[in-house]
């Protein structure tokens, strides 16, 4: 009887222990998902608006809400060069509402960096989640990261899309301007004298991610904004022929636009 007794122990043990296992491995596989839901509600829509024009709603790109919920960043290309001037089309952001449909609100720049190809915009309207900018300068090569955005501008329905990447390179570069959201092959040579560094990735982005967010699959910090992606041809490639390499500005660039307007 007491060797049974032992058996039994040791079998209870050893079942414990497997079962903390497939819970953690459980836990671990829910991260991303799990981020994913938190970070969603912080995404908007960055776009102009103009009664005449068909649709009036024309999206940019994409932007992320920061700080106490009433500024996103975005990409500095995605905002058009005559923002603000006579005619021209007004800046706007969708946001998305407790229903679950698209809202309207007026946007204002705050602040546009062509250096480092970012751009700060106040908006109106109740405070929405804001995402946590983290430390850009942890993120090593090798790193296993995630970005959201809106692909393909409106033709997925304006659906928030996360693509995992993998920091491919950490590299000194400098922003060609004004084509910062599509780079060919010969511009490469060009970054990479540079003046800061940049996230290379080994993910495809498409038209509509510039400005998403890339950030940590656990914690859900930001640790970069998507910029630009190499393209073999004309523009219409990316979409037929990806090259699946984009690159990112580190957060830290954030940081310091943020820091300027508290």
């Amino acid at each position: 009887m007491p060797l049974f007794f032992c058996f039994l122990r040791r079998f209870l043990r050893s079942g414990f222990v497997w079962l903390a296992v497939l819970l953690l491995a459980g836990t671990a596989k829910a991260g991303l998902p799990d981020t994913i839901d938190r970070l969603k509600p912080s995404m908007v829509l960055v776009g102009t608006f103009k009664a005449t024009n068909s649709p009036r709603f024309q999206l940019r790109g994409t932007g992320f809400v920061v700080g106490r919920g009433a500024q996103v960043v975005t990409n500095a290309h995605v905002l058009p060069d005559d923002l603000g001037q006579g005619d021209a089309a007004r800046l706007m952001v969708q946001v998305r509402g407790s229903d679950g449909s698209w809202q309207m609100r007026s946007a204002a720049l705050v602040e546009r960096s062509g250096e480092h190809d970012l751009a700060l915009l106040s908006i109106d309207g109740p405070a929405i989640p804001a995402m946590a900018i983290g430390d850009s300068a942890r993120v090593r090569e090798g790193h296993e990261l995630a970005f959201m955005g809106f692909p393909i501008g409106g033709v997925l329905g304006f659906s928030v899309v996360t693509h995992r990447a993998m920091v491919s390179s950490i590299t000194a570069a400098a922003l060609p301007s004004p084509t910062a959201d599509r780079l060919k092959p010969q511009a490469i040579r060009g970054l990479r004298d540079g003046t800061f560094s940049l996230f290379q990735l080994d993910a495809t982005a498409y038209p509509g991610n510039s400005g998403g967010p890339l950030f940590d699959p656990e914690s859900g910090a930001v640790v970069g904004v998507v910029s630009m992606v190499l393209i073999k041809g004309t523009r219409e490639s990316a979409l037929s022929q990806p090259s699946g390499i984009t690159y990112a500005i580190p957060a830290v660039y954030v940081k310091t636009l943020l820091d300027r307007h508290p």
